[in-house]
């Protein structure tokens, strides 16, 4: 009886110190990655470098994170062998409501080779 009290105790006190958890209202993209074109057949991965998102809290100042931060993870559907224009969204690490997007591009290798060749 005694170990399960100091358990409850324990919890309750785990509780009390860490306090409520800010709520995110909102996330917005303030720096958007370095590579938003990517090259199909070539490129293979999503890359954040560069890129940084705000959160601002219900209480409590906002505070700015870099894309790739752990707090935070984007979600795509890129085919990086097909041109076309791809949404990239966040996801929470915490299952906040929030979110933000942007778009990349994934264009063809041969756009590429006029560009270069022009």
């Amino acid at each position: 009886m005694k170990k399960a009290l100091a358990a409850i105790g324990f919890i309750v006190l785990l509780l009390l110190s860490n306090g409520c958890p800010l709520k995110v209202e909102r996330i917005v993209i303030t720096k958007y990655p370095d590579r938003l074109i990517y090259i199909a057949g070539y490129d293979t991965e999503l890359d954040l470098t560069g890129g940084e998102v705000e959160y601002f809290h219900s209480n409590g100042p906002p505070e700015k994170r870099p894309m790739d931060h752990y707090f935070i993870k984007f979600v795509h559907e890129i085919d990086f062998n097909t041109p076309g224009v791809y949404v990239v969204e966040s996801q929470h690490a915490y299952k906040i409501r929030a979110s933000c997007s942007f778009a990349i591009q994934v264009v063809d290798r041969d756009y590429i080779d006029n560009l270069i060749n022009q």
